[in-house]
């Protein structure tokens, strides 16, 4: 397991390789992406702010963060999503309503200029509320209540698949399950999958196949990444803010590996994480039996930057 420390930001919560030296990753608490050297422990090379790219649809400012929680790439184009939450005391956060997509070129400089593909989409939600299929998780509900609370909805996993469609992974809300101790235990993660995403960005209504629901042991999911083929990697964690009490101690991030052609879901349990709060995870072109874990530190009060383990499945 190789460990290093990135420095600039410390909340990485979405991040896509870029090429095999370089990376691209978000911090949940701005409307700004950052690129990195792969194998260098130093500040961003380059940061990229949004509302530079999505003129008159992105700003910057109190309460206007989009909250990107997940990313991934098909074929040159990087689709970034934003948690489509509402706040910790559950007030409404239109501008974490966002599905984009971005082009990345280099110019004679070295340097990567965004170019934005198509709209910015706004109403992911009001379709999946809209979809008998999805009833049961109670969406309407769902976007008014606090986004790690009881059925409240938060969405953290963003990944390609092999038909050029998006697999979306919610950390919140959960299905079934049952409340302990003020907190749901066995609940079952659940994975959208948006088949027509260039056609969404271009102004088409959304089309998704059938809600996809995994047992991660009562956890969600806080990224998903396709390693390849029909394979991806999953990363779990408790849908709560996960702060250790008297009555919870604090749970440790948990990965998974499943394949959407055998259905299989297996826990990679050797592989202990310790205090990592894992938030993305990055695939190298060629690398698959390598990954790039990176760890939001918010939480732990570092100001300075945020720890990486690279390893092999």
């Amino acid at each position: 397991m190789k460990k290093q420390y990135y420095t600039g930001i410390h909340n990485p919560s979405a991040a896509i390789a870029l090429d095999n030296d370089h990376f691209i990753v978000a911090d949940d608490e701005d409307n700004s992406l950052r690129i990195y050297a792969h194998t260098l422990a130093t500040h961003p090379l380059q940061t990229i702010a949004l509302k530079d790219v999505f003129t008159g649809d992105i700003f910057e400012g109190e309460d206007l963060e989009i909250d990107l929680e997940g990313g991934t790439e098909i074929e040159g184009t990087f689709f970034w999503i934003g948690s489509h939450s509402t706040s910790r005391k559950g007030r409404d956060r239109p501008a974490r309503q966002r599905l984009l997509a971005l082009t990345l070129k280099i110019d004679d400089q070295g340097k990567f200029i965004a170019h934005p593909v198509g709209q910015v989409v706004t109403h992911l939600i009001d379709a999946l509320e809209q979809d008998a299929r999805f009833d049961a998780y109670q969406f309407k509900q769902a976007r008014t209540l606090p986004s790690k609370g009881l059925g409240g909805l938060n969405i953290e996993g963003l990944s390609a698949t092999p038909d050029k469609g998006l697999l979306i992974g919610f950390r919140n809300p959960l299905q079934g399950g049952k409340v302990k101790r003020d907190k749901l235990v066995n609940g079952k993660a659940l994975l959208v999958k948006l088949l027509n995403p260039f056609e969404v960005i271009n102004g088409h209504p959304p089309h998704f196949a059938d809600p996809i629901e995994l047992d991660l042991k009562g956890m969600s999911i806080r990224d998903i990444s396709w390693r390849k083929k029909q394979k991806y990697l999953i990363v779990a964690g408790p849908y709560h803010d996960n702060l250790a009490s008297k009555k919870h101690p604090r749970e440790k991030t948990q990965l998974y590996s499943w394949s959407t052609q055998s259905g299989k879901l297996k826990h990679l349990k050797k592989i202990d994480l310790q205090d990592l709060n894992i938030e993305a995870a990055i695939f190298y072109p060629g690398r698959g039996s390598h990954v790039q874990l990176l760890s939001d530190d918010g939480q732990l009060g570092c100001t300075q930057g945020f720890r990486s383990v690279t390893l092999k499945l």
